[in-house]
């Protein structure tokens, strides 16, 4: 049993090097002009072995940008989940979205590049994934606005039209 803890442990240790490192090489070089072997080489591995772990370079860059953006839509989430204050809850919103950009520069290089619009055979199923996911967290910053509603702290109007607009004045 403790042996397999500890083989899941480097097994995720090792996934997570690879991911840190593509993050890098695809922030700066973009997807199409990365190699496996570049990410292979700077984590460390050899090229069969980062393939033990991921498919394809696709589903290496898939899994940098779903998990990565997944990070950010639960750590505001605990954030202002954390906070009492409603009003303060919007705050803690914006300002736990900003800290994420600030702390996470290549991965918003990547995710601005926009490489993952013009893949190939993964690219539906991405794009699929980042829409249901964004689709969640549209829905949590929604409860937000309907909960100061509710509370009389915010004017009553439609809270998804709320969420959306706060959403897009945040990007």
């Amino acid at each position: 049993m403790e042996k397999e803890k500890r083989k899941e442990r480097e097994f995720n240790l090792r996934r997570a090097e690879i991911l840190i490192q593509a993050e890098k090489i695809f922030s700066a070089k973009g997807f199409y002009n990365t190699t496996v072997a570049e990410i292979a080489n700077a984590s460390g591995f050899a090229i069969g072995t980062l393939y033990q772990f991921f498919k394809s370079k696709e589903k290496l860059y898939t899994a940098v940008l779903t998990e990565k953006l997944g990070m950010m839509y639960t750590g505001i989430q605990k954030a202002v989940e954390e906070e009492p204050d409603l009003l303060k809850k919007i705050e803690v919103l914006v300002t736990s979205q900003f800290r994420f950009v600030e702390n996470n520069t290549e991965f918003c290089n990547i995710f601005i590049r926009g490489d993952y619009l013009s893949l190939s055979g993964g690219s539906m199923e991405l794009r699929a994934r980042m829409i249901k996911d964004y689709t969640v967290y549209a829905s949590f910053v929604e409860g937000v606005m309907r909960k100061g509603i509710r509370a009389g702290v915010l004017k009553k109007m439609d809270p998804r039209l709320m969420a959306d607009a706060l959403m897009g004045i945040i990007n």
